[in-house]
């Protein structure tokens, strides 16, 4: 509420402050010289992900997980640390002035499409004092995230333990780890950076893994001085090292297809793997560490410099699939052996899509976002963006927009160039509404589904894929045709309209 309790109003209306927000905003005023927009964000930072996840050690290649309108040239080594992507992403939201636009602590309760008024109304609740006020805005974007919501694993004992325990995505800087017994849970990306950090702190470490996962070697080389040079003066340079590496990292799409090529792909990536794994990590560890089923079926594992698979070698480390039945006081118990355990982390993933299909999103007629995708099979969008039956709206970063293989920045800028380019009519004043046909909406679901059948992570017990067999994670082409299709949209997929009633 404004001052005497009136609504207020923005043509545009954002929720969610990581990468997403942050290039919506920076496009807005960069490409179409647009500023009425503000953000709301429960965070107490900006940069989502990169605020949440503030454990030790990083995987993103930054020179290409970065935006290709706001190239860093400072950028130290090829996996820069998780605070200089957070510093990144601030000071983008420093330099194009957009702090001044956002009111963080907040949280989006529901929205609700008004089609007398063709406008939304958002309800939101201030965290710290617990009020709760409305919003009013013309285009609603949701830019919540996929990974948000922290999975934690359902075990006994939680109430007795006694210790500190703390999810990755919650990572506790406040808890000292020197001279502990440690237990880590889950041996995914979050879990293999933070391991090499915590094993030379511990006393006894102890890593209890549900499945192995196919460990990629990666170096992490110092950025020559002569090379940060060139990125900064010589003009064209930054942008054919992002275009070299696109090709590179475009390469690993072969390793999904269910063809003889990608077959021939995917084993010589393990034996790649293979190889990498038998060479570094310790011998006793080998027959925990090789997974059985094929690779490119989930998310894959960077092992920066080997750090992981030596760090197993350190004898304070203990590494084990015993199946845990309950925490105790002090320790964690198995069916075979008790650990002990001062501090427990887990690095057990997240809830994938879990916020954007629990925000409460109102469309034409009353109809629940989360209603219409039970009714069409699971979560989707129009180039993973727009829905039938909710003008105005768009996903940033939403249902298949996750890759498996390359930057995600990639995706979130094509989202948000495809979704200006839509709204441009509304903007300028030339339209009252925009919405993608129902048909439209419709073939593309089909179509994306009918893609991710022939793709390696549908035939296998994967997060990418829910237990009825619905991909609302990955997209299952080449990411030029996500360019293609972002850049050049079909404009016969879109309905407007042009009366204005507020």
């Amino acid at each position: 509420m404004g001052s005497g309790g009136t609504v207020q109003f923005n043509e545009i209306l954002c929720i969610g402050l990581g990468f997403s927000g942050i290039c919506l905003g920076v496009q807005l005023k960069r490409k179409l010289h647009f500023t009425d927009i503000h953000f709301y964000d429960r965070n107490t930072h900006v940069a989502g992900t990169w605020h949440a996840n503030r454990y030790p050690g990083s995987d993103v290649a930054a020179r290409f997980y970065s935006f290709s309108f706001e190239s860093n040239p400072d950028w130290s080594t090829m996996f820069p640390d998780q605070s200089d992507v957070f510093d990144y992403i601030n000071n983008i939201a420093d330099k194009y002035d957009l702090r001044r636009r956002m009111t963080l602590q907040t949280e989006c309760e529901s929205a609700s499409w008004d089609s007398e008024r063709q406008i939304w109304t958002v309800h939101l609740k201030d965290v710290v004092s617990g009020k709760l006020f409305k919003h009013e805005c013309r285009v609603l974007f949701s830019a919540v995230g996929v990974l948000v919501t922290p999975k934690y694993p359902k075990i006994p004992g939680v109430e007795v333990f006694g210790g500190p325990m703390f999810h990755t995505a919650r990572w506790r800087a406040d808890v000292s780890l020197e001279g502990k017994d440690v237990a880590l849970i889950g041996n995914g990306c979050s879990g293999t950076q933070v391991v090499p950090h915590i094993v030379p702190k511990a006393k006894i470490f102890t890593q209890f893994i549900h499945t192995p996962h196919w460990l990629f070697p990666a170096t992490n080389p110092q950025i020559p001085l002569v090379f940060r040079w060139a990125f900064r003066y010589i003009p064209g340079f930054t942008l054919l090292t992002r275009a070299c590496m696109f090709i590179v990292f475009e390469q690993g799409w072969k390793l999904f297809h269910l063809t003889e090529s990608g077959a021939k792909a995917r084993k010589a990536a393990e034996a790649e793997c293979m190889k990498f794994i038998y060479e570094t990590g310790p011998e006793k560890f080998h027959n925990l560490l090789i997974p059985d089923w094929d690779i490119a079926c989930k998310r894959r594992v960077l092992d920066i410099d080997g750090n992981y698979l030596k760090s197993l070698g350190s004898p304070n480390v203990d590494l084990t699939k015993d199946p845990i039945v309950e925490f105790i006081p002090g320790g964690v118990r198995t069916a075979t052996k008790t650990y002990p355990a001062d501090v427990v982390i887990f690095a057990t993933g997240f809830h994938p899509l879990n916020d954007l299909s629990t925000l409460r999103v109102y469309g034409r007629n009353g109809e629940l976002l989360s209603e219409h995708w039970k009714a069409v099979g699971g979560p989707s969008g129009y180039n993973g963006t727009a829905v039938h039956g909710f003008p105005n709206f768009f996903m940033l970063y939403g249902p298949n927009g996750s890759t498996g293989h390359t930057s995600v920045i990639f995706t979130i800028e094509n989202n948000v160039n495809f979704a200006l380019e839509v709204i441009k009519p509304i903007l300028r004043g030339e339209a009252s509404e925009v919405e993608v046909k129902d048909d439209a909406e419709k073939t593309y679901t089909k179509d994306i589904q009918a893609a991710s059948q022939d793709k390696i992570w549908t035939k296998c017990n994967s997060w990418y894929v829910s237990d009825n067999g619905w991909n609302a994670t990955l997209y299952p082409w080449a990411q030029t045709y996500l360019w293609w299709r972002s850049n050049f949209p079909t404009w016969s997929d879109w309905s407007y309209k042009v009366e204005f009633r507020i």
